[in-house]
């Protein structure tokens, strides 16, 4: 009774292990043509906010490669029984959750620092354009109306925050949400109440926070496959690697 009972429950981690590995091949796959497509198609798709798709496409890429050896490992050694591949699932698998756990830590330590770094990237291309009006710098344009448009806000601090000359007492039109296509300018009493840096502090802050609990979730998830694969090799202990 007990080695049918030890028979089904590594039947099972097998089949479970298969088919998560499967998912994870198939993630690896799509997540390398999305950093491929990021990379070269990116910018005719993606709202130009002032930072390079470059880094973030490159991160999709490494972190499909990684899925895909993964899945690769993770499935054929659970399909063969072969030791070896299972071995190596689950070394990956443990150097893997390191990183994340050392990468969570630091994204708790350094979470007020982080938000800091990123507001103050959002701040850089608005006090540009409010200091040099039309003559600022045409990524620093394009990025003070997209997160305008995005965020649904107007300036650092609210409409009064657009100072320059250049506005005659108005706001960027992207600051309001019944202005014109062709429209360059609004009036601030259309203008949306609310600064971008209190409502970029919100969303960043609630960014950090669903990474941190994704990652968490993701590291339990990695550990159960590795419970799954250890198990999963004791169906196939005269199998040599």
């Amino acid at each position: 009774m007990c080695e049918t009972l030890k028979g089904c429950v590594q039947g099972c981690a097998k089949l479970i292990l298969i088919l998560i590995n499967t998912i994870a091949l198939l993630a690896g796959i799509a997540l390398i043509g999305v950093g491929g497509f990021t990379m070269v198609k990116g910018k005719e798709y993606i709202p130009d906010v002032g930072v390079s798709l470059t880094p973030a496409a490159v991160c999709l890429i490494i972190l499909g490669v990684l899925l895909l050896l993964i899945g690769c490992f993770g499935c054929f050694g659970a399909i063969t029984g072969r030791h070896g591949l299972l071995n190596v699932y689950l070394i990956l698998l443990g150097i893997i959750i390191i990183l994340e756990v050392a990468v969570l830590i630091y994204g708790l330590v350094n979470k007020g620092k982080v938000a800091k770094n990123i507001e103050a990237a959002i701040k850089d291309p608005f006090d540009d354009v409010n200091t040099k009006g039309n003559e600022a710098d045409a990524v620093d344009l394009a990025s003070v109306d997209t997160i305008q448009e995005q965020a649904t806000c107007c300036g650092i601090t609210g409409p009064e925050f657009w100072t320059h000359p250049d506005f005659d007492g108005k706001v960027p039109a992207s600051c309001c949400a019944n202005a014109g296509k062709d429209d360059v300018l609004c009036a601030k009493a259309d203008a949306y109440p609310t600064g971008c840096l209190s409502s970029s502090e919100g969303l960043v802050n609630k960014a950090l926070t669903v990474v941190i609990v994704v990652i968490i979730i993701i590291v339990l998830f990695q550990l159960i496959c590795m419970v799954l694969a250890w198990c999963s090799r004791g169906e196939y202990i005269q199998v040599d690697a």
